[in-house]
C-alpha cells in the first residue's frame, strides 16, 4: 500500500504535468496557426449552419458529431472559430490524457512521461488540436473507447465508440475489431459483444436512415468513397496490375516513410519492436493497445491503398492523427524495454544517456516539422483569410462576388446577406459569355484559382495570365494575387464604365 500511494503520486503528476504543458504549447500555436487546408475554414460554415437549422441539417459526407457539438459551443460564444477550436482542442487533450493514462498502465509511470513527452508536441497531434478540424474529436472518442475496452468496461467502450463513429465514419473498421476482441476475452462472451458493439451498430443505423431520409440514400459512405477513387493516382491506372502495383507502392511509402518522418524514427522502431509481444500478451490492456495500433494503421494504410494519392500529399497527415497516440505509446514500451536490457547488460549510465539524445533529437525534429508545417500554412492560406477580412471591411454587402474557398467559408462564419458565387455552379464558356454573366448580375469581383479541382481553370482558363482581361461588356482588373496557393483577385470594370468605376459599390481598390 506505501508503495502505491507514491506510485500513483507520480502517474497523476506526470499526466497533469504533460497537459499542462500541451495545453500551452497548443494556445501558442493557435494563435499563429492558420490551418491545415480549406477544412479548418469549412467546419465554422457548416457548425454555424448546423446550429441555423435548429440542429436539424447536417452534411452527409462529414457526419453530424463534431458540428452538433461545435454548434452547441457556437450557441454559447458566438463565435465559430472559438467554438470549433474550444471543440478540437478538448478533444485533443483527450486524446492525449487517455493515451498517457494506457501508457501508466501498460508500462508504469515513466512510459507516461516519455509518451506523453512525445505527444505533446508531436506536429499533427499539436498543430491540429489547435485548429479546427475534426479529427481531434475522433482521436480523443477513439482513445477513450479503447482504454475503456481494456479497462473491461465493454457498454461504456461501445458508447465511446459510437460517438468516435459519429464523428468519423472510420470508427466503424477501426473500433469495432478491437472491442469485439476484447469483448470475447472471457465469458459471458456473447453478452459482452453485444454491449461492446449494439451502440456502434444502433448508430450507424440511425446515420443511416438519416442520409436516406435527408439525401435519398442509405449509403452515407458513398460519395466520400467516390471522391477519393476519382482523384487518385489510381484513376490513371491502365491495368487493375498496375492499380494494385501503385497502391501497394504508396501504402509502403507511408508505412516505411511518412510515418517514421512523423513520428520520429526511434518510437517508430519501438512501436515496431513492441506490435509482436503487445498482441501476444493475452487478454488484457497490453493486447488493447496492440489491436488498436493494428487496426489504425491498417485502415490509414488501406485508404491509401484505395485512394492512392501521392504519399506527400497532406491528406495522409490529417488522417493519420488517429494513429498517432497508439504508435507513440508502443513506440515508448519497446523502447523502454530494450533500454532495461541495456541496462542490465552494461550498465545504467550509457544507456540512458544514449536514450535521452535519442529523445532529444525526436523532440527536435518535431519542432522542426511543426515550424514548417506552420510556414507553409502562413504562406498558403493567411492571405485568403486577409483577403476574407479586407472583403468583409471594404465591401458592401450587396455586392455579388465569385468567391470560393477560404474566403468565402471563412466570411461564412457569421451571419451575413452577401451574394457568393461559387465555381462550382457556373459552366465553361467563352470570355464573352462569361463576361454578359457578370454584368447581368452586377459581380463585382471575382476570385480566380489556378488549381483544375476548383474548376476556376476549367471555367475561366482565360484569367489565369493576371493584368487586365476584357471578357465582352466588362474588363476584370487583377487587383491582388498570390503564387504559392494560386489566386488572381479581379475586379470586374465595365467597359463603358465612367472613370474605370466597377460594381463595387462604395468600396475602395483592393
Amino acid at each position: 500500500m506505501a508503495d502505491g500511494v507514491p506510485a500513483a503520486r507520480r502517474a497523476g503528476l506526470a499526466l497533469a504535468t504533460v497537459l499542462a504543458a500541451a495545453a500551452v504549447w497548443r494556445g501558442l500555436l493557435a494563435a499563429r496557426y492558420w490551418g491545415w487546408e480549406e477544412s479548418d475554414y469549412g467546419n465554422l460554415a457548416m457548425a454555424r449552419g448546423v446550429l441555423a437549422s435548429g440542429f436539424t441539417r447536417f452534411d452527409m459526407n462529414h457526419l453530424p458529431g463534431y458540428y452538433a457539438v461545435s454548434a452547441a459551443v457556437l450557441a454559447l460564444t458566438g463565435d465559430a472559430v472559438a467554438a470549433t477550436r474550444i471543440v478540437s482542442g478538448l478533444g485533443g487533450l483527450t486524446a492525449l490524457a487517455g493515451a498517457v493514462w494506457l501508457a501508466i498502465r501498460v508500462g508504469g509511470a515513466r512510459a507516461g512521461w516519455v509518451a506523453g513527452l512525445l505527444l505533446a508536441f508531436q506536429p499533427e497531434f499539436a498543430l491540429y488540436s489547435s485548429t479546427s478540424l475534426r479529427e481531434p474529436l475522433y482521436g480523443g472518442l477513439l482513445v477513450v473507447a479503447v482504454l475503456l475496452a481494456a479497462r473491461e468496461r465493454p457498454l461504456a467502450a461501445g458508447l465511446a465508440a459510437a460517438a468516435a463513429f459519429l464523428v468519423r465514419m472510420d470508427a466503424l473498421v477501426v473500433a469495432g475489431p478491437v472491442l469485439a476482441l476484447q469483448a470475447i476475452g472471457h465469458p459471458p462472451r456473447g453478452r459482452r459483444l453485444a454491449a461492446a458493439l449494439l451502440p456502434l451498430a444502433v448508430a450507424a443505423v440511425a446515420w443511416s436512415v438519416y442520409c436516406r431520409v435527408a439525401y435519398g440514400t442509405y449509403a452515407f459512405w458513398g460519395h466520400s468513397v467516390e471522391v477519393n477513387l476519382e482523384t487518385g493516382l489510381g484513376a490513371e491506372a491502365s491495368t487493375r496490375l498496375a492499380w494494385a502495383g501503385n497502391g501497394l507502392r504508396v501504402a509502403a511509402v507511408l508505412l516505411a516513410g511518412v510515418l517514421p518522418d512523423h513520428l520520429g524514427w526511434l518510437p517508430w522502431a519501438g512501436a515496431l519492436l513492441a506490435l509482436g509481444p503487445l498482441l501476444a500478451a493475452g487478454h488484457g490492456e497490453r493486447r488493447a493497445l496492440g489491436a488498436a495500433l493494428l487496426a489504425t494503421t491498417a485502415f490509414w494504410l488501406g485508404t491509401a491503398f484505395l485512394a492512392q494519392h501521392e504519399p506527400g500529399h497532406n491528406l495522409y497527415w490529417k488522417w493519420m492523427f488517429p494513429l498517432v497516440p497508439f504508435w507513440t505509446v508502443a513506440g515508448v514500451l519497446g523502447l523502454l524495454a530494450l533500454l532495461d536490457r541495456a541496462v542490465r547488460a552494461v550498465g545504467r549510465a550509457l544507456p540512458w544517456t544514449v536514450t535521452a539524445l535519442l529523445l532529444g533529437a525526436t523532440l527536435a525534429r518535431h519542432l522542426g516539422e511543426t515550424g514548417r508545417q506552420m510556414d507553409q500554412s502562413e504562406a498558403l492560406y493567411r492571405p485568403q483569410v486577409e483577403l476574407a477580412r479586407r472583403i468583409e471591411a471594404e465591401i458592401p454587402e450587396s455586392v455579388p462576388m465569385v468567391l470560393d474557398n477560404i474566403p468565402e467559408r471563412f466570411l461564412s462564419r457569421r451571419p451575413h446577406e452577401r451574394d457568393l458565387r461559387t465555381w462550382l455552379d457556373l459552366e465553361p464558356g467563352s470570355p464573352e459569355a462569361f463576361g454578359a454573366y457578370l454584368a447581368r448580375d452586377r459581380v463585382g469581383w471575382v476570385l480566380w484559382f489556378r488549381e483544375a479541382w476548383t474548376r476556376a481553370p476549367v471555367v475561366a482558363p482565360f484569367l489565369a495570365g493576371g493584368g487586365a482581361v476584357r471578357c465582352g461588356p466588362v474588363d476584370l482588373v487583377e487587383r491582388d494575387r498570390e503564387e504559392g496557393y494560386g489566386w488572381i483577385w479581379y475586379e470586374v470594370v465595365p467597359v463603358d464604365a465612367p472613370g474605370g468605376a466597377g460594381y463595387r459599390g462604395a468600396a475602395s481598390g483592393q
